[in-house]
């Protein structure tokens, strides 16, 4: 039996906000234009911002998505369904509870977008449990992003800017997943996307490894294309940045009734963007 394996496989706080001391820097006009570069749309029901670009027809196209935790359901922590325009920015936020946000800009009132919140002026402050909430409704009312995503708006998006939150509806993008910071995270207290550049995080980065002797089978054991993946898949595990266990993937071209020795590649990408790729070999024996 001639069995050709050719594999690619894939083995897969926000808090409200108080009225700012005088050293809070902060940037507001209140003779602001209404700018419309760019619309934000919210949407409470995926946890999900949408950033739509106006194109030179004048039409606005999606370009953007961001995860994000809006208010918790209830009426006191709600997040307001409505059309705004922005009208402040906050480098640091402080927010009810003693607790700060970064890169904040305000909605309406005392609803902003901002980070997941800190317990000092301090990004190796960061609040980890609620960090790893993103993605599902959290917040007192506001928008928690990304330290990120919090900074694109921050940098990008100029006062005036529109802000569409809705109830539900459908995404045009895809939402973006949140790396979770678990017990093996080495930073936990730091947002892995902050582009601070003290972050401890920009020396980390997807891993995979690949333990044990290298891989070896017989011609005379016609193994499957099935039995092959799980060889290959043996010994390997990829790592997220933040040391979760992920999926990976491996490209090869073998002929599992041939003898000789062929080249296997292992690689992995994770959320924040990372990726790793690793080499190996298979070695087919003559019968």
């Amino acid at each position: 039996m001639n069995t050709v394996a050719a594999l690619l496989i894939a083995l897969t706080a926000a808090i409200t906000g108080q009225s700012p001391p005088d050293n809070v820097m902060q940037h507001k006009n209140s003779a602001y234009e209404y700018l419309d570069e760019y619309s934000l749309t919210v949407n409470k029901s995926t946890n999900c911002v949408t950033v739509y670009q106006k194109t030179t027809s004048g039409n606005f196209v999606p370009v953007k998505a961001m995860i994000c935790s809006v208010g918790e359901d209830n009426y006191e922590n709600e997040t307001p369904a409505g059309s705004f325009k922005t009208q402040a920015k906050y480098e640091w936020r402080p927010l009810f509870g003693d607790v700060y946000g970064q890169y904040a800009t305000r909605i309406d009132g005392h609803i902003l977008f901002h980070s997941v919140y800190y317990k000092e002026t301090d990004p190796g402050t960061l609040k980890t449990e609620e960090y790893n909430k993103l993605g599902s409704s959290a917040s007192a009312g506001c928008v928690r992003l990304t330290a990120a995503d919090a900074k694109w708006i921050y940098d990008n998006c100029k006062l005036g800017t529109a802000v569409n939150i809705i109830e539900k509806g459908t995404d045009p993008l895809p939402r973006p997943e949140a790396i979770k910071l678990g017990s093996n995270a080495p930073y936990p207290s730091w947002d892995p996307t902050d582009p601070n550049p003290n972050n401890p995080w920009k020396n980390e980065g997807v891993e995979i490894v690949i333990g044990g002797e290298p891989k070896q089978i017989k011609a005379s054991d016609a193994i499957t294309s099935a039995e092959l993946t799980e060889i290959l898949k043996k010994n390997v595990t990829a790592y997220d940045t933040a040391n979760n266990v992920i999926d990976f993937d491996i490209s090869c071209n073998i002929s599992t009734v041939t003898p000789g020795t062929y080249a296997v590649k292992y690689y992995a990408g994770d959320c924040l963007g990372n990726e790793d790729e690793k080499y190996t070999t298979l070695t087919v024996l003559d019968a």
